[in-house]
């Protein structure tokens, strides 16, 4: 895997990439970073050439000089995709990461092959930061105790004023008609246990986004490509490799 860096607008992008085959880009959450996909990038990297990236204000791009917004992210991912000369792409995002991608599918359907939201932030039940105060703590409680350092390094990284407006921001936004406008084909992907998104919320995510299947990973939390990372790559790539006349239903079948 090489770590490598590039101009993008007026800052310098950072990210990590692997493999050889059709490109596929993966995107963190709130107060992550491309280590979030450290158990997922070689086994992704073996079909495609895999670009993990740290968002503006997270990771190596903690210093970016605007501050952080979602609909700001989604034009920086166009800008980064276009530096890359990466013309159509699959998207894998995770939680803050799944509703970049999500607004990112419904507004540029062109750019896209196929999506994979993880755990996405999109309907959450509750606007108030505090409300996600107690399953934030139930969910550092469960995950992993070799993630805790990676979960650690990334909070001090952003540090707690970029995380609190990035959370605001988050909790803020208000979806439109994005989920309908998704024309590419979906893969909205579940940890049973996540105490921050409620599993319950991919049901109602599926009726919204035309051809889309849901998948619910037991003993998964919020954090479900560490979790349980070969039962999510395996269905990832499952997802991604199945031939274009195969509908999603069919393909996990």
């Amino acid at each position: 895997m090489q770590a490598k860096s590039i101009k993008v607008g007026r800052s310098v992008a950072y990210y990590d990439v692997i493999g050889t085959g059709k490109p596929l880009v993966l995107i963190h959450g709130l107060g992550g970073s491309r280590a979030w996909w450290i158990r997922n990038v070689g086994v992704l990297g073996q079909h495609f050439t895999v670009y993990s990236l740290d968002l503006p204000g997270f990771g190596a791009m903690r210093r970016y000089p605007t501050p952080f917004s979602v609909l700001a992210a989604v034009a920086w991912l166009q800008v980064f995709l276009d530096a890359l000369k990466l013309e159509r792409v699959s998207l894998v995002g995770h939680s803050m990461g799944g509703l970049i991608s999500a607004i990112f599918a419904a507004e540029r359907p062109e750019r896209l092959e196929r999506l994979v939201l993880a755990a996405p932030a999109i309907e959450l039940p509750s606007r108030r930061v505090a409300a996600y105060l107690q399953p934030l703590l139930r969910e550092s409680l469960q995950v992993e105790r070799s993630f805790w350092k990676t979960l650690v390094w990334d909070g001090l990284r952003a540090g707690f004023p970029t995380t609190l407006r990035a959370a605001r921001d988050l909790l803020g936004y208000v979806s439109q008609d994005e989920l309908s406008r998704i024309t590419a084909p979906s893969l909205l992907i579940w940890g049973e246990r996540d105490p921050l998104v409620p599993p319950e919320t991919g049901t109602s995510l599926q009726r919204k986004i035309r051809d889309s299947r849901l998948l619910v990973l037991k003993r998964a939390g919020h954090v479900l490509m560490y979790d349980q990372a070969e039962e999510f790559n395996r269905a990832v790539l499952d997802f991604l490799t199945a031939p274009s006349a195969v509908s999603i239903q069919d393909a996990f079948r």
